[in-house]
């Protein structure tokens, strides 16, 4: 039973305390900071049938994507185009630059339009309902799947063959796919690939100073932390919260599917997604819930965990030797630059939990795109400024860094640099616009792009070669709502406390979270997830 565990474990409970026992471990602000279409074979098939693809759709960008149709430009149009954040001070000054060039090119204009942070989530969805927008940000972290499902966004495969072949050809059928819904394509992603794949930043400096094991295990992190307690007994280890939890730290020691994890406690493992399996229930869960308490009774954190609030930049300040939760290869490359700046002497490291599990994947397409709001008058239109805003240097240009002199310079080695607090880097909120083949880097996105290379070749030796299977599915709780409420409810009151090490007997907790998730109604909550994750893996070949 332990060794089936073992192959198949997506540690859920590490996520589920992110996000309840939801498994979202993604705040939206979080997630704006690939897959090939899947098959039924081994590794081997697997791998030959993406490198085919890949070569198919290299070509095919060479050649060009068919023949555009022409376009009627003779009346100007006006496009509302939403995004997901806060407009920047000088936001109307890059619009207008932006539209002197779209009305010379297509007769047309764009006006950003944003939500900000502040309940964004029903902002969104009232924009969606209200209408008044043409060109919509979309990505599987703001209900794409759900809102494509209810009609909120028009299919797009015939408009970008008749207006944009080229821009198809150029993001691919691979990418495509896999922001279909029910077979068809309702957005288009950016010409970006992530690897998002969550994992830990620690001071690598102390590390080397007293000869300490790289924390790459959860063996490994304990003998880490107890090697600067007993030569550092002064410095804080970690900074756990009531928002974080260190159980993340299972990752390296499970194969998990996603770094978001999967709900209910439920256990996959990326090489046979097919299998679902428990975890809250086994004797590995146990376990790790002991580890957690014997992490705590040795002080690794402090007793007031759960009601504390996350210190602003921990690490940077000197409050922490490590982040655990949440952290991906972007949030790294700034904490790299921070340190370097802050504390010249020190040195960090960030090491993604696939490095020991070997798997690793970049995010689904899904996570940025734009999509045509079934109330645009004018989708023609539409889809060409989205293609040019996608693909025309000097557009984005202006949309990803501002105004060249005013907001930023590139130094001798072509890197961003910036020149104003009016406008930053990617201040007009629009990672769905970003194209790696003609987008202006920074010394952070110069390093991100050095760990992405590595992570590729992690990635190209699963069984599903750099792809994200479980970035494409959406749970419909409806059926089954008032048990989803009631598990959650149980995850805050019995699940935390485990996981942060703050209970007197663990068997006992347990046994007791166990018994108030049977009362929840866990089971009808797991049959209704499964039911829908399998069918998922059917329809796009995951076995």
């Amino acid at each position: 039973m332990k060794k089936k565990l073992l192959s198949l474990l997506l540690a859920t409970a590490m996520a589920a305390s992110l996000a309840g026992c939801g498994g979202g471990g993604k705040s939206a602000a979080d997630a704006m900071d690939e897959t090939q279409e899947p098959v039924a074979s081994g590794q081997e098939e697997q791998a030959d049938r993406t490198q085919q693809e890949s070569q198919a759709e290299t070509e095919s960008a060479k050649e060009g994507g068919g023949e555009a149709k022409e376009l009627d430009t003779s009346e100007r149009v006006d496009l509302v185009m939403y995004q997901l954040g806060d407009a920047p001070p000088d936001e109307e000054k890059i619009e207008e630059k932006i539209n002197e060039i779209l009305l010379e090119k297509v007769n047309a204009t764009i006006d950003f339009q944003f939500s900000t942070w502040v309940d964004w989530q029903q902002k969104y969805s009232l924009q969606l309902t209200t209408g008044g927008v043409d060109l919509v940000y979309t990505a599987n972290w703001s209900e794409y799947g759900t809102l494509a499902n209810s009609g909120a966004f028009l299919p797009l495969d015939d408009l970008l063959d008749t207006i944009s072949p080229d821009m198809k050809a150029l993001i691919g059928d691979s990418a495509l796919n896999q922001c279909r819904v029910n077979g068809e394509l309702y957005t288009i992603p950016c010409n970006d690939m992530e690897y998002t794949s969550n994992g830990i930043i620690y001071r690598e400096d102390l590390r080397e100073k007293y000869d300490l094991p790289i924390p790459n295990t959860p063996e490994n992190i304990e003998a880490y932390l107890l090697g600067i307690k007993e030569n550092e007994p002064e410095q804080q280890l970690l900074d756990v919260s009531g928002q974080e939890n260190m159980t993340t730290i299972f990752n390296f020691k499970y194969p998990w599917v996603t770094f978001t994890g999967i709900p209910y406690g439920l256990a996959i493992n990326y090489e046979t997604p097919a299998e679902v399996n428990d975890y809250w229930f086994s004797d590995d869960f146990t376990n790790d819930m002991k580890l957690m308490k014997k992490w705590a009774d040795l002080g690794f954190w402090s007793k007031s965990a759960l009601s504390n609030t996350p210190q602003e930049k921990a690490l940077e300040n000197g409050l922490s030797v490590m982040y655990f939760s949440g952290f991906n290869p972007s949030k790294a490359t700034w904490v790299y630059k921070d340190v370097a700046e802050q504390h010249p002497d020190w040195k960090v490291e960030f090491i993604a939990f696939g490095e020991t599990t070997g798997i690793l994947f970049p995010a689904n397409m899904q996570t940025n795109g734009t999509a045509i709001s079934k109330d645009c008058k004018n989708p023609e239109r539409a889809m060409k400024v989205l293609e040019l805003l996608l693909t025309d240097k000097e557009l984005n240009d202006l949309v990803m860094c501002g105004i060249e002199g005013e907001h930023y310079e590139l130094d001798e080695n072509g890197i961003y640099r910036n020149l104003s607090d009016k406008f930053g880097y990617g201040a007009m909120s629009t990672p769905n616009l970003r194209n790696k083949d003609i987008m202006i880097l920074t010394e952070a996105r110069a390093e991100l792009n050095e760990l992405s290379e590595k992570y590729a070749e992690i990635g190209a030796k699963t069984k599903y070669p750099n792809t994200d299977i479980y970035g494409g599915f959406t749970e419909d709780t409806t059926p089954y709502s008032t048990e989803y409420g009631a598990v959650q409810n149980v995850c805050d009151q019995y699940l935390k406390p485990l996981q942060a090490g703050m209970v007197d007997d663990v068997d006992a907790a347990v046994a007791q979270f166990r018994e108030k998730l049977k009362e929840a109604g866990i089971e009808t909550c797991r049959e209704g997830f499964k039911e829908q994750w399998l069918a998922y893996c059917e329809e796009y070949g995951y076995k």
